[in-house]
């Protein structure tokens, strides 16, 4: 399982990176309005079950439960799970959540009316069985949701200035992977909508530690004044809003629980 620069995820320091990144983003941003959101609520029936695959810190989980659902929360990071249960007391849903430490797929759990997975399927090694297992789960609709656009986007411009010789590294999002659901038989509803992502961090000496590690320049005293620089330069953009695009695909399980 690797993140964007390549890294294996399951280190303390990633997973604490996503989860502080993710935990942002749930305290600024109402998925209640969310496309994601509300395709959850419409595939609901009189059970309102809803299995949230890769759940993070609750930034679906919450917002579900507190509109009624019976959430199971699927998550195998401590470190998520922590900030998850943060969550779910803000919301004061946190006796009416089922957690689950476990990686996907699982065995032996009680199907769901949707299953739901945001921005999780990138992270597995076989998108196909990831997708059926989703389908053995659900009883009425699947919902996948992937970036089209690379969250960490200035990568794409950093890594060249300190990696010349090297490819940069890139999370698979939707022009890699829905292919592959479509070979295999999966045919879905696709919708792409916009989100607006506020900056990360306020300034260069917050954003420094991640991008840094990231970039794999840390201890590099050259390198680090380098990236210090260019991060403090305004036109770079780094601290600035900017629209994030987002693909839903959804469908009807074929192999119904």
């Amino acid at each position: 399982m690797a993140d964007e620069t390549g890294a294996t995820l399951s280190s303390n320091m990633s997973m604490k990176m996503m989860a502080e990144g993710l935990k942002q983003s749930s305290l600024t941003q109402d998925v209640t309005q969310s496309p994601i959101f509300k395709e959850v609520m419409v595939n609901l029936g009189d059970k309102r079950t809803v299995l949230d695959i890769g759940a993070g810190v609750g930034r679906y989980t919450a917002p579900l439960a507190s509109a009624g659902c019976k959430v199971t929360a699927i998550e195998p990071s401590p470190e998520m799970i922590s900030h998850l249960r943060e969550t779910l007391a803000r919301y004061e849903v946190s006796e009416v959540v089922n957690i689950v430490q476990a990686s996907w797929p699982q065995d032996n759990l009680k199907s769901a009316e949707v299953t739901l997975a945001s921005f999780v399927i990138q992270f597995s090694n076989d998108w196909v069985g990831f997708a059926r297992a989703m389908e053995k789960s659900a009883t009425n609709r699947c919902i996948l949701a992937v970036h089209v656009d690379p969250i960490m986007y200035f990568m794409d411009k950093l890594w060249p200035i300190f990696h010349a010789e090297e490819p940069g590294p890139r999370m698979p999002g939707f022009t890699e992977i829905y292919p592959v659901l479509l070979e295999a038989g999966i045919i879905a509803n696709v919708k792409v909508f916009e989100e607006q992502h506020g900056p990360r961090w306020k300034n260069a000496e917050e954003a420094l530690p991640t991008i840094s590690e990231r970039l794999g320049v840390v201890g590099n005293r050259e390198a680090m004044k380098q990236l210090e620089d260019i991060l403090e330069d305004p036109t770079f953009g780094i601290f600035a809003t900017r629209a994030h695009r987002v693909a839903m695909i959804s469908w009807k399980p074929s192999t119904p629980a």
